[in-house]
């Protein structure tokens, strides 16, 4: 349900501060020092002329055709005059039309049924259509029919485009004979709703009030000094380019809004729990949102957006915790007999869904946010924007009231004892750790048993439409394949979208499986090449594992189905080696076998940054390293060729590598754990950092 007090049945047009910080610079001792003050008549009706044919977010045609421009005291003031002047005539206005018609004129009716279906004008009727449209915010219904049968029967059309300066992607031409007036106004566009003028185009050749008083000057002149003040400052497409993107697509998208041109205003879907209560004449359901974006803009003038707490769910059977996301911070360990309906509902989920409803970062997701607004690269946040999600909900995040987006980690088992890595994510890891709980400190068994019934009733069912797999290893893993096989044979993989990451250290029958999902998309964990690769991922050697990767490319590039990209864990170990892997690996990305790749094969690497575990992030680095870095990375971009096929992306990862080694402040204390950490790892899987390069012999001596 709509908060009231936000979305309003009232469609009052958006209030700038600007506006009124410009109004009160205005020089009104100037123009009061002046003889004849505010005898500005002629200047005012040819500047508001200019300020409509100045738009470029719309089109205004056919105002020329018009012999008289006539100042006017708003819009209102036309109408006011039409009643008088078609007063034995029938009134014709179409369903959602400005209420004031139908306060005030008692003879009229509609020109269209509760269906929407036209009803055509007769001898004696006159109309008046808004422009852009109340009822919609777009151009009006039937209306090249409704001006042929205007013209054809001799009924006056009065064309009311008090909306402008509201509106985008509008065309107005008024070009057709049946128009007999056209009235713009200055209320609504650049907030002059308490100091109210306007234009009325005609060929009137009458003695009716509007005449009269432009033909004496009795005209609210005071109102058009500050008119013409106002449009000196604020053009008629200024609040759509201020609001339409972002904040009224935000406003729309996040409220279960349809979005009209004017950005006062939105639609709802007759699906809709508050559509009758907005409901205006049986037709249009309208919702005013100017105090929703005054909000949004607020809270947030530039908001963001993430449909993971929305659509997704994070879930590791040790220690049975799940999350949105797999970088969301606070993750929820579910106790006995809670289950995911519980936490998807809870407070803190609530919460969270309401921070990116107002476009906010929640606390949890600091780490995308700081990689979005430091590094000024995409985060894991746009890995969900495809995530189909309906009636977005702070309760129940979506229709569905469930998880669409499943990220299952079902536990630790793997092949690899990575230097980065955390016993969570390996077995190895964790036995290693364990070997030495004075340097690694203790933690909780994270051995699991199949939890086949959780899968089953909780995570996945005909609705899910991203699988996303990874370890451990997922390749041997037999609990992954009881999951793809639990897809597969329940018909649910023919639908979803699966997304694995892989060390490839081999190439087995989990390929077989994958290949019955509707998508695949396959991550290779790969941090280096050569000499960083092996030191990295003991104990893969690095020729295996890029003979595999080809061997993949060779097989599946061609497929459309499947796409390649690669995870890589930057971080102080394969820091300094850049030079030495680097262009290895992109080469083998983009350039192998390109004859064979599919267009969208080849995704963009992702750069995952390392703040955890303690020691092994850039918080070990004193600043003359990170200098060093900077420098070795900035030499390197110097010496790329501009004919390099890859050139593009080789810069690229380097001037994020830049940005991404001060993502954390040198700490001495991070240094010393790197120190035990990093000898007492080398000694266990007997490896020895110092041969990878010099610095790391310097680090391990660094002393303050």
């Amino acid at each position: 349900m709509l908060d009231k007090d936000l979305f309003q049945t009232k469609h009052n047009a958006i209030y700038d501060p600007e506006f009124q910080k410009h109004l009160a610079e205005a020089p009104w001792k100037e123009w009061l020092s002046k003889p004849g003050y505010f005898e500005v008549r002629q200047e005012y009706l040819k500047k508001i002329h200019e300020w409509i044919h100045s738009t470029e977010a719309n089109v205004v045609k056919g105002l020329a055709r018009f012999k008289h421009r006539d100042m006017i005291n708003g819009t209102t003031q036309a109408f006011d005059e039409a009643y008088y002047r078609y007063s034995n005539k029938r009134l014709r206005l179409l369903r959602g039309e400005y209420a004031y018609h139908k306060r005030v004129v008692g003879n009229l009716s509609y020109l269209d049924d509760e269906n929407g279906n036209y009803i055509p004008v007769e001898e004696n009727d006159w109309v008046i259509v808004s422009y852009p449209f109340c009822g919609n915010g777009d151009i009006p219904p039937h209306f090249d029919q409704l001006q042929d049968d205007c013209l054809k029967k001799n009924v006056p059309l009065l064309l009311d485009c008090a909306w402008f300066g509201t509106c985008r992607d509008i065309y107005i031409d008024v070009n057709h004979p049946a128009i007999t007036e056209v009235c713009f106004s200055l209320t609504k566009g650049i907030g002059l709703g308490n100091i109210r003028s306007g234009i009325r185009y005609s060929n009137y050749e009458d003695n009716l009030p509007i005449r009269q008083q432009n033909n004496y000057n009795h005209l609210p002149l005071g109102a058009a000094q500050v008119g013409i003040w106002q449009m000196q400052k604020f053009g008629p497409d200024f609040i759509p380019n201020k609001y339409y993107d972002p904040i009224y697509k935000h406003v729309c998208f996040a409220h279960n809004l349809k979005e009209t041109n004017c950005m006062m205003m939105a639609m709802l879907d007759k699906d809709h729990p508050d559509y009758n209560h907005y409901l205006i004449d049986g037709l249009y359901s309208k919702v005013g949102i100017r105090e929703a974006v005054k909000k949004q803009r607020q809270t947030n003038p530039d908001p963001i957006f993430c449909r993971a707490p929305f659509t997704s769910i994070y879930y590791r059977e040790k220690p049975n915790s799940v999350a949105f996301c797999c970088v969301q911070k606070g993750r929820k360990i579910l106790s006995t007999g809670e289950t995911v309906k519980d936490w998807w509902q809870e407070k803190n989920s609530q919460q969270m869904r309401e921070d990116f409803i107002w476009g906010t970062w929640p606390k949890a997701c600091s780490e995308c946010q700081w990689t979005e607004e430091n590094a000024g690269i995409d985060s894991d946040r746009r890995g969900f924007d495809k995530v189909p999600l309906e009636n977005i909900n702070i309760n129940t995040g979506n229709k569905l009231a469930f998880p669409q987006y499943v990220d299952y980690r079902p536990d630790n088992l793997c092949n690899l004892m990575c230097t980065m890595c955390s016993p969570g994510n390996s077995n190895l890891v964790e036995k290693m750790w364990d070997a030495m709980p004075d340097i690694f400190g203790k933690h909780n068994s994270l051995a699991t048993e199949d939890n086949v019934d959780f899968y089953d009733t909780q995570l996945i069912n005909k609705h899910t439409v991203k699988l996303k797999v990874l370890g451990g290893e997922p390749t041997i893993n037999k609990k992954v394949h009881r999951v793809f096989n639990y897809c597969i044979e329940n018909d649910f993989a023919k639908s979803v979208n699966l997304s694995m990451t892989t060390n490839f250290t081999n190439l087995n029958s989990t390929y077989n499986l994958i290949d019955k999902f509707n998508s695949v998309g396959i991550q290779a964990s790969l941090d280096g090449t050569g000499d960083t690769y092996e030191y990295i991922r003991r104990p893969a050697k690095w020729k295996q594992i890029k003979k595999n990767i080809k061997e993949f490319i060779d097989k599946y590039s061609d497929n459309d189905k499947y796409t390649l990209g690669i995870n890589l864990v930057f971080q102080p170990v394969n820091a300094f080696t850049v030079d030495e892997w680097l262009y290895e690996l992109l080469e083998l990305h983009y350039l192998y076998n390109t004859e064979k790749k599919h267009k969208k094969f080849s995704k963009t690497p992702s750069v995952l940054l390392i703040d955890y575990p303690a020691g092994f992030t850039f918080g070990i680095l004193p600043e003359k390293y990170k200098e060093q870095l900077k420098q070795q990375y900035n030499k390197m971009i110097s010496e790329i060729k501009s004919n390099d096929p890859i050139a593009e992306q080789k810069k690229y990862y380097l001037d994020l590598f830049i940005k991404y080694v001060d993502y954390q402040s040198y700490s001495f204390k991070e240094l010393n754990s790197f120190k035990r950490k990093t000898l007492a790892m080398d000694e266990y899987k007997k490896t020895d950092i110092t041969k990878l390069h010099p610095v790391f012999k310097e680090l391990l001596e660094y002393e303050e």
